[in-house]
């Protein structure tokens, strides 16, 4: 064995290499030392003189790797705040602040705080400094509970927007969060409105269209069939005891002429309520067009009062009708009429028709009043069937003529809608007001 090989012009040393500031490189030549090779008999040293160097290039990449990592963990994982300010509560700005711990990632600033956009500023609004909050400047904040509106702002909120109070309304109904439209039954007296009760009854001192009760009796459901059934119910809308002495039921247009000519047709009838009979506030009667026994026979009750003298079960009307008297299923009228008797002409108190009735109440020419509604312009209340009835809900006779009439205060009786006023029950509720259900 001998040692020897090529050398370079420096001092015998191991392999050393060398970091540049910009990248790692190796010294000129790969120097080695006779002592680190061995020559072979077989293969006169040449393979394993380049395996050694292989073997020393593969362990200087390795470490140049390692070094090269070694040095990007430093740069990334180094403080990217090195002067401080990064965190939200350290009195200090930097990171994303805008301003000292506000701004950015942080939460946002106070007025005047610096910002860059609106988001850095609790109210919304940046203009290089955070500005207070304004009922003008397009951005809901302050007390405004909708966008420039509510709260302390004099613009009040429209429908569908923000409120917490009335109050925050233009129209004065704030209901769950949002303003609304003024309804009749949401319990507030809005405009309009005489009164509001939640329509949580369609027959008390509210009537369902928020408007007060007529001032006079009311004609409340009627039964058309069938005929043992018959009847027709009157409710007492006021605040004091009414007489009924002087009042008339009518199913025929010349009813007025009880006046001058108490006859009437085969199949109608013109009665009155018996002598001393009376109608307390806010309360129904029931008259049975036959008898107190058919009455109770189908409701379970007896009718305050029948047109059978031999049935002692309710007092009987007196007046008079004709053999085949009673109401027509598919189209009739019903007033409820004042006559004292002594007077040339009747006062209207309410009415209602039918469809598809043709007789209609016209007092237009005859003498002594002023013209009703043309028949033409009437509207009809839809027919009950059988085992149904007509029942009103709308007790503040809205839509009607309160003056120029031939009615109680001056109402024309004829012009309310029927179709507006009374609706058709499944189940007759005799001296009740209608289900709830039927006039919401």
């Amino acid at each position: 064995m001998r040692r020897g090989g090529r050398r370079c012009n420096v001092p015998r040393v191991n392999v050393r290499w060398f970091v540049s500031a910009a990248a790692l490189v190796p010294v000129a030549c790969v120097v080695y030392t006779p002592d680190l090779v061995e020559e072979s008999s077989s293969s006169g040293g040449g393979a394993t003189a380049s395996t050694t160097t292989a073997a020393i290039q593969s362990t200087a990449t390795t470490t140049v790797a390692t070094t090269t990592t070694a040095a990007s963990m430093t740069t990334t994982t180094g403080d990217p705040c090195p002067g401080g300010g990064c965190s939200c509560d350290d009195a200090e700005q930097g990171g994303t602040e805008t301003d000292v711990d506000c701004g950015g990632t942080c939460p946002p600033c106070r007025d005047g705080g610096k910002c860059l956009l609106a988001s850095d500023c609790e109210s919304g609004v940046c203009d290089v400094k955070c500005k207070a909050p304004s009922c003008g400047d397009k951005v809901k904040n302050g007390d405004e509970t909708d966008i420039d509106c509510g709260g302390s702002c004099a613009t009040k909120c429209f429908d569908g927007e923000g409120c917490l109070a009335d109050d925050d309304c233009l129209q004065g109904t704030c209901e769950k969060s949002v303003c609304q439209e003024p309804k009749c039954g949401d319990g507030k007296k809005d405009a309009g409105e005489t009164c509001d009760d939640g329509n949580t009854l369609a027959f008390d001192s509210c009537s369902v269209t928020c408007q007060p009760p007529a001032p006079h009796l009311l004609l409340s459901e009627i039964v058309v069939g069938p005929t043992a059934s018959e009847f027709i119910e009157l409710y007492n809308p006021t605040a004091t005891t009414v007489d009924l002495s002087n009042y008339y039921l009518a199913d025929h247009s010349g009813y007025h002429k009880v006046t001058s000519t108490p006859s009437t047709g085969t199949t109608d009838f013109v009665i009155r309520f018996p002598a001393g009979a009376t109608i307390a506030p806010k309360t129904f009667v029931t008259v049975s067009l036959r008898s107190a026994a058919e009455f109770k026979a189908a409701f379970g009750a007896f009718p305050t009062f029948d047109l059978a003298a031999n049935d002692g079960g309710a007092p009987t009307m007196t007046g008079s009708w004709g053999a085949s008297y009673g109401l027509t299923d598919t189209g009739e009228l019903v007033m409820l009429f004042r006559w004292d008797g002594i007077a040339s002409t009747v006062v209207d108190v309410d009415h209602v028709v039918w469809k598809t009735s043709t007789d209609k109440v016209d007092k237009t020419a005859v003498v002594g009043y002023l013209p009703d509604t043309p028949p033409a312009n009437q509207v009809y209340a839809l027919a009950p069937a059988s085992g149904k009835s007509l029942h009103r809900c709308v007790i503040s006779e809205d839509g009607e003529k309160k003056t120029g009439g031939n009615g109680s205060f001056g109402h024309d009786e004829t012009s309310e809608s029927g179709a507006t006023a009374w609706k058709v029950a499944t189940k007759p509720s005799p001296g009740a007001a209608p289900d709830a259900s039927l006039c919401p």
